[in-house]
């Protein structure tokens, strides 16, 4: 499979299963979204990505070292910005979360204690997979992350607009769409370093396929 096969592959799964056009955030865009609807995001994402994206993270620095140098740094760099916001200059990820669903009038424990769907729990320990196991594919995390992108910009207008939330309680969602667009050009890079060779370019597009289809089943579940 040459290169442009592969993106050819890779577009083709998007448009199959990405989130860009998922209804829930388009609801909250045009403010037919009810409560229970922000409050299934908020509690299902926690599951997915935010509680753990650091520890994870972390991980992948760990195990892309055995791997490309330059992979390392780049992995390092997206530890930095969730665990601690350091290149948008404000929180970690984690804890912006949190000021978001204190902001709906809703106790931080509920949403510590939550039970997460079977879906979402399943593509958190997906993203563990590939963050100590098959870090040479740990580039499909950044497809997913380019599509959060705009799902966040949907969500920080509508709440806006729609929700009374000010942007200063929405910095979970204006913070990815910048940081996540930077994350998404990441996993390209990393796609184009550590797939040289045609078997992993194939291997690389399964596990983007099932990468993908998990993170939209983990959608769905946030809808009441």
């Amino acid at each position: 499979m040459d290169m442009d096969t592969l993106w050819q592959e890779i577009g083709a799964v998007n448009a199959e299963y990405g989130i860009s056009n998922h209804p829930l955030h388009q609801m909250i865009r045009d403010g037919s979204a009810g409560m229970e609807h922000i409050k299934g995001f908020a509690i299902q994402h926690y599951e997915m990505t935010i509680r753990d994206s650091g520890p994870y993270m972390a991980q992948g620095y760990i195990s892309m070292s055995k791997v490309d140098e330059e992979g390392t740094k780049l992995i390092g760099e997206n530890f930095a910005e969730e665990a601690m916001g350091l290149f948008s200059k404000t929180t970690g990820h984690c804890e912006q979360l949190h000021e978001f669903w204190e902001a709906l009038g809703l106790p931080l424990d509920e949403l510590r204690n939550a039970i997460a769907s079977p879906a979402a729990r399943a593509f958190n320990a997906y993203f563990w997979v590939l963050m100590s196991q098959k870090i040479r594919y740990s580039g499909a995390l950044g497809l997913l992350e380019g599509e959060f992108a705009t799902a966040a910009e949907n969500m920080f207008q509508g709440l806006q607009a729609h929700y009374g939330l000010t942007p200063e309680q929405l910095r979970f969602f204006s913070t990815h769409i910048e940081a996540d667009r930077e994350h998404a050009e990441t996993g390209k890079k990393l796609i184009a370093r550590l797939l040289p060779e045609p078997p992993h370019r194939a291997n690389f597009v399964a596990e983007a396929r099932c990468a993908i289809e998990l993170y939209r089943r983990a959608w769905d579940s946030m809808m009441p």
